[in-house]
């Protein structure tokens, strides 16, 4: 059976025309806007602030909420308090980067913002029968730094690369693994584990076991640790994402349209498109900027 609203979707079009889909779909939201929501359907407002360029998007997703306030006259008003946070999406090819701004007064966490922006994205794309997935790049030094905290070893490593389309994150890994993922088309898991009683050994000059932290951390997956003497594991990467700053001013100038002559110095926009171009695939440093 057959119903007048349903389309046929080649699903091998659409995965190969996965990113021009999903700038359409940035580019209808910034003249009409769609209605963001998360995974239990709670709503959020958003509206992008400026005029998309080259696969470039600033929005402001806000967390409304209800406000009582007492006048003068002792009377109580009631106000829509739109609390917010800024949010770049960078669609450009080689780059696909989203960058949260990080405002407890708005949102306790990155994350709450991060699966907002998912949910309703993965909706949107739900007609063509693709989704995206958000994770949190962490720097590769934390896997390094996690193995002073636990001196005795640990009894098991576990990794986990998901299928990756992105041109970015497959450069950095090792041919190894891009053979494995070609060869059987599937996501990729790693475990190694020492023989009873002892460790497995951990060597950071080791160049295929960077590969491994390098491509892990890159594609914002958990690396899973052992530790020996204990029961749980421990989860390299969890809670612990890259933050890098931008001038405020920045925005400020978007929002009020201040530009510059043309060809001499730098637009917003164009500040805004370099921030999200210099981050770099792997993060092998411990500098945070607020």
């Amino acid at each position: 059976m057959e119903f007048p609203d349903w389309q046929v979707v080649d699903v091998e079009e659409s995965f190969r025309n996965r990113q021009q889909v999903l700038g359409d779909i940035l580019q209808s939201d910034y003249h009409t806007p769609y209605q963001f929501e998360n995974a239990k359907k709670k709503e959020y407002w958003h509206r992008q602030v400026v005029k998309p360029q080259d696969e470039v998007y600033v929005m402001r997703v806000a967390n409304v909420t209800n406000v009582t306030i007492t006048d003068e006259h002792l009377k109580a008003k009631n106000y829509a308090d739109y609390r917010n946070c800024l949010v770049i999406i960078d669609n450009r090819h080689g780059i696909q980067r989203i960058a949260i701004e990080r405002k407890t007064k708005a949102f306790s966490d990155t994350k709450t913002v991060a699966r907002i922006i998912e949910a309703s994205l993965c909706k949107l794309l739900r007609q063509k029968l693709l989704k995206v997935k958000l994770t949190a790049v962490y720097g590769a030094n934390v896997f390094w730094a996690t193995l002073n905290d636990y001196p005795d070893g640990f009894k098991k490593v576990s990794f986990h690369f998901p299928y990756l389309n992105l041109e970015r994150l497959t450069k950095v890994m090792d041919k190894y693994l891009k053979i494995a993922r070609e060869d059987w088309d599937s996501d990729l898991d790693f475990s190694f584990g020492a023989n009873e009683g002892g460790v497995v050994k951990i060597d950071p000059a080791n160049e295929r076991q960077r590969a491994l932290v390098e491509g892990a951390s890159g594609a914002g997956e958990w690396i899973a640790l052992y530790p020996k003497g204990k029961r749980r594991p421990v989860y390299c990467g969890k809670d612990q994402f890259v933050v890098m700053g931008i001038d405020s001013e920045v925005f400020d100038e978007l929002v009020s349209d201040q530009r510059v002559i043309p060809g001499v110095g730098q637009s917003a926009m164009d500040k805004v498109k370099l921030f999200m171009k210099q981050v770099p695939d792997v993060f092998n440093n411990q500098d945070k900027a607020d």
